[in-house]
């Protein structure tokens, strides 16, 4: 399992590197077209991006566990929707 850090800001490279040290790739399973269908069907469409996809592929290759998971998801979609002040138009 992951015995480093998580980092908090970075993550989508973090991630990337963290797939390629164990050589883990995405792979789309019966499970995942099925989930998609179903989330289609509730007019709930969720798209994982590349990112969602290789933390749910180091989680089936057992590099990290449910709970870390979570937190690398949760970390990165915060670090991905950020919103950002808008600044003042007047000097």
């Amino acid at each position: 399992m992951l015995n480093q850090d998580i980092p908090i800001a970075g993550l989508s490279t973090f991630i990337t590197d963290l797939a390629k040290q164990h050589g883990v790739v995405y792979v789309k399973t019966g499970s995942s077209a099925l989930a998609e269908v179903i989330t289609g069907l509730a007019d709930d469409e969720v798209k994982p991006d590349e990112i969602e996809r290789l933390i749910i592929a180091l989680r089936r290759a057992n590099v990290i566990d449910g709970q870390t998971m979570v937190k690398l998801l949760g970390s990165y979609l915060d670090e991905k929707f950020v919103v950002q002040p808008i600044q003042s138009l007047n000097p």
